[in-house]
């Protein structure tokens, strides 16, 4: 490792050498305004985690984000319960679990509001010969958004974000086996405003925390499901969306729990449960005229939005398990959930799985309804993206859109479990060829392994049904 802001510093080689200087020097600005003493750095794993370290700030500013820092690839060998899976090429025993680096991004640095004196910065993670770990999910993206500016665009989104509050701490939950758990708020009350007051407390101590930290928020309000929120976060560019939505998920679980509640992004955490979801609003813009809305002509959606739109529809079914990545994804997509089963789309039709808006150019975009809240944010984008330029690069054409139900005579069936998911991505030459053989035969482990350990467990509903009747 050489020491140089070009190959592991700052931005990952991505500023010049003067642009990091300064980014350094507007870090200790920071430092110095929000009194910071403790540095947070880290990166996503395969699952959306944040994984990294505490440092004191001096150490963060004279050696960190000048070097990075190494972390095993441990990291990307874990399941989500830590559980080793020596079932890769990139992390395992053959490699003797070797350093990895983590390389701050000085772009993502912001003060942690809900932790005073501490600042937090992502990461993208390089070998140690400053190469690319092609299994993290932000090295994913990157690749992705520099695909879409080869071809002259930059793609935006916005994400909703759905998850369930509960008057629980994990301890309470765990001695509960997260059954039976007591709703932030009972009943259903969808859009209702004495609900959220009710809950104000701490809806509005996490969106005065995001604005705090630089994830713009939209919109908060009540939903389907007992203690179900939706907190809505402002459209950016895909690298900084995805940034801004690892950091919410975190910030929303720390700041429930200090107002006593516990946060869940699970895709369903009950049968009797409304789930919960992630709807990605995509738009996109020439780089070369960035104030227009490449989605529109004039006179409604453009050529590229219907490519767009093909795109993402052609790619659905191999790119599901990037959508839906768990077992427990797909016990939220079933008929008349709200939640897609086919690859359909349709104008303002909230039953189909792209939701295209365009009366016009400032609200002109489609929505991606198919990733659940516990989707990746890095890889649901990449998948967002891939579709698109896939849509663009073949000239697609979408189908006809679906008028009405779009659960009634559903063609274009996707994936309904994540082993089917599985398969489908492992099949798939169109996801090999968008994110190269590397990260698809890690992320096609990861997946089998957790369908795997599914496969093997007793559950409680078994129990119950079968246990003294046969």
């Amino acid at each position: 490792m050489t020491d140089t802001w070009t190959t592991t510093g700052v931005t990952n080689g991505r500023v010049t050498n003067d642009e990091a200087h300064a980014a350094v020097a507007a870090a200790r600005a920071l430092f110095d305004q929000h009194r910071i003493t403790t540095v947070q750095f880290g990166m996503t794993d395969i699952d959306g985690q944040l994984r990294g370290k505490f440092v004191p700030a001096e150490v963060f500013l004279d050696s960190i984000v000048r070097r990075g820092s190494t972390i095993p690839n441990i990291v990307f060998g874990w399941d989500i319960e830590d559980t080793l899976m020596d079932c890769y090429t990139v992390s395992g025993w053959q490699t003797g679990y070797s350093d990895v680096v983590l390389v701050p991004d000085l772009a993502t640095l912001r003060p942690v509001p809900w932790e005073p004196g501490h600042a937090l910065v992502l990461c993208d993670v390089v070998n140690t010969d400053g190469s690319q770990v092609a299994v993290s999910p932000r090295t994913v993206l990157v690749e992705q958004a520099a695909r879409a500016a080869a071809l002259g665009y930059r793609v935006t989104a916005g994400y909703e974000l759905e998850f369930y509050l509960f008057r629980e701490t994990p301890e309470s939950a765990a001695a509960k086996g997260y059954r039976n758990l007591t709703p932030a708020a009972p009943g259903h009350a969808t859009f209702s405003l004495n609900r959220h007051s009710a809950l104000e407390e701490v809806i509005g101590a996490i969106r005065e925390g995001m604005r705090a930290c630089d994830v713009p928020i939209l919109a908060s309000n009540a939903e389907y499901g007992a203690g179900q929120l939706e907190i809505n976060i402002e459209h950016a560019d895909v690298l900084t969306t995805a940034d801004r939505v690892a950091i919410y998920k975190n910030g929303v679980r720390r700041i429930a729990e200090q107002h006593g509640y516990l946060a869940t992004f699970m895709a369903k955490v009950a049968t009797e449960s409304a789930g919960s979801s992630a709807h990605i609003h995509q738009s996109m813009q020439r780089i070369d005229s960035p104030a227009r809305n490449a989605m529109w002509d004039g006179d409604g959606p453009s050529a590229l939005m219907r490519h767009a739109v093909a795109g993402q529809l052609a790619s659905m079914r191999d790119f599901t398990v990037l959508y839906c990545p768990t077992v427990n994804s797909y016990k939220r997509r079933v008929p008349g959930s709200w939640s897609p089963v086919s690859a359909a789309w349709g104008t303002d039709n909230r039953t189909a799985a792209l939701r295209v808006i365009a009366a016009d150019e400032p609200t002109c975009r489609m929505e991606n309804r198919l990733p659940g809240a516990d989707a990746n944010p890095y890889l649901a984008l990449s998948a967002c993206v891939a579709g698109i330029l896939h849509g663009i690069d073949n000239d697609l054409q979408p189908p006809a859109p679906v008028v009405g139900n779009a659960y009634e005579g559903a063609e274009a069936a996707l994936p309904c479990s994540l082993a089917e998911a599985v398969d489908a991505f492992g099949r798939s030459g169109l996801a090999r060829a968008a994110f190269g053989d590397t990260f698809v035969e890690h992320y096609l482990a990861s997946r089998q392994w957790e369908r795997d350990r599914h496969r093997e467990a007793v559950s409680d509903w078994e129990n119950g049904r079968y246990f003294s009747r046969v």
